[in-house]
């Protein structure tokens, strides 16, 4: 943790001329300002007791660059009027803020803390004509919230600059939610629809038709998604379910508890044991049983789903796929 001065003239070396004046009532101030490369931008954590930071004519213009600041709050309340909009963020809150604007950032009562993520302005509005909505807040009720904290994260991936650009893009439209239609490449588009399945996956009653609505595409343009990489709708579907069967079985190894399978199994979105069975099989080439087994540290025992339906005695022919697709499902 640093002094107030320390850390003023740390955030105007980084986030340009904000000006930031401390709480009076507030003794020994105290913050810290962490600068991090994640998704290949420059990513600030900053932590900081109730200040009042402003963004006013004069600091726009001794500036010489330009950013978007794709604000996420960790910890705290900051209230922030921006761009005619006034609102308060909660932990999980997403807000975007354009340092061509004035702004005012309140945090009261309480520390924060928030991440700041630097998009250089020009590279935002080069991918579309469109200029993003600034001072909207983004709740984690959005539907491109997880992705948005899957790009700030702290194992963001160096080749996730340019799905950023796009997302942030879409995800702060000014106007109605454009869809994944509208991102700049058919990698980054169908990546989305991928993490919404992802997201998603664990509802039982999950259809192509529901995903489309939730990524803004039609049937066919989301099928068609799905046929040019090479895959569909179902084997996606049940590839993400299995994933989340084998992240919670791994999870229960570490821990040395005692799981019912079975029940994690219904919980990942699989409605038949006897199907998830063979799918588990031919994915991994074990029972989950055996799987369990195989990540188990302290040799405990579990109840098994394989203890509620048979399990082939052969795994069923072919392995690029996990099942025959329904032609419905596409």
């Amino acid at each position: 943790m640093i002094c107030f001065d320390n850390w003023n003239s740390t955030l105007r070396a980084n986030c340009g001329h904000y000006y930031a004046t401390p709480d009076r009532a507030t003794g020994n101030w105290a913050g810290s300002f962490d600068l991090h490369r994640r998704s290949g931008i420059d990513v600030a954590e900053i932590r900081c007791l109730p200040a009042r930071i402003e963004r006013t004519r004069k600091g726009i213009l001794r500036d010489d660059q330009e950013h978007f600041f794709l604000l996420r709050q960790l910890e705290g309340e900051t209230g922030i009027l921006h761009a005619g909009r006034e609102t308060l963020l909660r932990p999980g809150d997403f807000l975007l803020l354009d340092s061509t604007r004035a702004a005012e950032l309140s945090i009261t009562g309480q520390h924060a803390a928030f991440l700041s993520a630097h998009l250089p302005r020009a590279l935002v509005l080069e991918r579309r004509r469109d200029i993003p909505a600034a001072g909207c807040k983004i709740t984690p009720a959005h539907p491109l919230h997880a992705s948005l904290c899957g790009l700030l994260d702290t194992k963001g991936a160096v080749d996730n600059a340019e799905y950023i650009f796009d997302l942030v893009l879409l995800a702060f439209a000014d106007g109605p939610h454009s869809g994944a239609g509208n991102l700049g490449s058919r990698k980054n588009r169908f990546r989305l629809v991928r993490e919404t399945l992802e997201l998603l996956s664990t509802d039982p009653g999950l259809t192509v038709d529901a995903l489309a609505a939730r990524t803004g595409l039609s049937r066919r343009q989301l099928q068609r998604e799905f046929q040019d990489n090479g895959t569909t709708f179902t084997g996606c579907l049940t590839r993400a379910r299995l994933a989340v069967v084998a992240a919670k079985l791994r999870h229960a190894a570490r821990q040395g508890a005692r799981v019912p399978i079975a029940q994690i199994a219904y919980g990942a979105g699989f409605g038949d044991i006897s199907h998830f069975n063979r799918t588990f099989r031919q994915q991994f080439g074990c029972s989950p049983r055996g799987f369990l087994s195989t990540c188990t540290l302290g040799g405990f025992l579990a109840q098994d789903a394989n203890s509620l339906a048979p399990i082939p005695k052969t795994p069923p022919p072919g392995r690029g796929c996990l099942f025959q697709s329904n032609p419905a499902d596409g």
